[in-house]
């Protein structure tokens, strides 16, 4: 099963006032160990970086140099597949945008959901599930609720 991972699950992963730490560093580092089979998009590590290194946004935000070495980190572990959106991508996006009357960041979201789809993963680890839920064609999973 591939999986993508979505930017707050990185976020919960680095940020030790998290109290989802725990469980979202484990998926990081079962990723990076190849035991699930993980997927991430430029995007999720740009928005991470953005995040992490935020007062504003975490308790506990981390220097930029040490943020852009995860991010490396990330990039270049080869048991963590990359994605990228195809030049399908753009089509499909702002057809949905303009059938489900989406507008603001919510074209980020969107965007993740397509290139999950056109890249052929299975589920996205969020935590964010109403997020994704809108589109129909991409399962969803909040790791941090027990099934």
């Amino acid at each position: 099963m591939k999986i993508l991972l979505d930017t707050n699950i990185l976020v919960h992963a680095y940020n030790q006032a998290s109290p989802h730490q725990k469980v979202a560093s484990s998926i990081i580092e079962r990723a990076m160990a190849g035991e699930i089979q993980a997927c991430i998009a430029p995007q999720v590590l740009f928005e991470f970086f953005a995040v992490i290194t935020n007062a504003k946004r975490v308790e506990l935000p981390l220097p930029p140099d040490k943020a852009a070495e995860l991010c490396l980190d990330l990039w270049e572990c080869d048991e963590i597949e990359k994605i990228a959106a195809s030049e399908l991508v753009p089509r499909e996006v702002f057809n949905l945008v303009r059938s489900k009357r989406l507008s603001g960041s919510s074209i980020f979201d969107c965007t993740l959901a397509v290139s999950a789809k056109v890249n052929k993963i299975d589920v996205i680890y969020t935590e964010n599930v109403r997020d994704f839920n809108n589109y129909g064609f991409i399962k969803v999973q909040n790791p941090f609720i027990e099934l």
